[in-house]
């Protein structure tokens, strides 16, 4: 047999190619075996372009690998962070697919890479199930020590206390309202705590049980701990609306619409706001209902890390019927911001 050659590069990648050239397997230790075999599709953050292959979970490593030899392997003892995410995958289609955060084995650096095959529901869980990931003491107080006082009080408070509705963080940090705390949450300590442990820290649950109290919980947010994986419907988006006192202000995640935030043109009535966007094949159309009617020339927007924050004056005077003939009804709807800067 034709010796193989062995060598990791600095994207934590194995190789080990036969000189023949013929396929190979991966090889395993006597004791190990394998517990899922599929098809699929591999790519990471150091080389952005898919890559389809055989993917091999065994009870110590997960492994992709073409004919020729193993393009990636990382034992599951590195893999800090599971989650679900939608990514353009071959022609450009959104797929979900398994993010994986995991510790570089060569130079203990995070790294990520997403993965995609037709079983993914059964590899997530086998995945989470023999990861067993969780959230210490260390890996928090990694996070806390990159963020700001105010991040670090709304995360503080959620360790020990596992839950809280966004109007106790909000009343937590005295925050000007409820849509501030949502883009702190998903602006700086989520994006933060990927940098540093690989996953997101803070998760939201519209009805989750606690395991300590056995009490249902509805609406909060909670340590990632047992909740690493977080499904996203296909296409969906979430929006939270927050009715202020003199204004009403809409928090937009666009993660899972399939197109980018540059491409979102903003459409505004006295009572409702369409959100749509063309890029390439995908379309995406949303139209929010207001709880109250706004004065469409009034309004600030804003776009970071694919969140759409939108903030709209109220009218003083509800059923202003100038400014509805000026702004639309239920066939037209005149006014347009398509710049991220307006």
């Amino acid at each position: 047999m034709s010796p193989l050659r062995s060598r990791y590069d600095d994207g934590g990648t194995r190789e080990l190619v036969g000189r023949t050239g013929r396929a190979l397997k991966p090889i395993l230790a006597s004791d190990e075996h394998v517990i899922l075999h599929s098809q699929g599709g591999y790519k990471d953050s150091v080389r952005p372009i898919w890559k389809l292959g055989q993917f091999y979970l065994t009870d110590r490593r997960l492994i992709f690998s073409v004919p020729t030899h193993v393009i990636w392997e990382v034992p599951l003892d590195n893999i800090k962070g599971i989650s679900i995410e939608q990514r353009r995958y071959v022609a450009g289609r959104v797929k979900d697919m398994i993010a994986i955060g995991y510790q570089n084995p060569i130079n203990q650096r995070l790294s990520k890479a997403w993965i995609i095959m037709s079983e993914l529901e059964t590899w997530k869980k086998e995945l989470y199930g023999r990861t067993c990931l969780k959230i210490d003491r260390e890996m928090l107080d990694n996070v806390l020590e990159q963020l700001d006082p105010l991040s670090q009080e709304i995360v503080s408070y959620l360790w020990r206390n596992r839950h809280a509705t966004i109007v106790e963080l909000a009343d937590l940090i005295d925050a000007p309202s409820h849509m501030d705390v949502l883009l702190r949450i998903k602006g700086v300590i989520n994006p933060t705590a990927e940098k540093v442990i690989g996953s997101p820290l803070l998760v939201f649950e519209k009805s989750r049980i606690d395991d300590e109290t056995g009490e249902t919980v509805p609406f909060s947010w909670w340590l990632i701990a047992r909740t690493v994986i977080k499904e996203m419907d296909k296409g969906a988006t979430r929006v939270d609306i927050f009715d202020e006192e003199d204004r009403i202000d809409i928090v937009a995640d666009l993660s899972g619409s399939g197109v980018s935030e540059e491409d979102i043109a903003l459409s505004i009535a006295v009572d409702r706001v369409v959100l749509s966007a063309e890029a390439g094949d995908e379309k995406y159309y949303e139209e929010i209902a207001l709880p109250g009617e706004v004065d469409p020339d009034e309004f600030m927007r804003t776009c970071h890390n694919n969140i759409l924050a939108l903030s709209l004056k109220k009218l003083h005077h509800p059923g202003d019927t100038e400014l509805k003939r000026r702004h639309g009804n239920d066939d037209e709807m005149e006014k347009t911001a398509a710049s991220p800067d307006s």
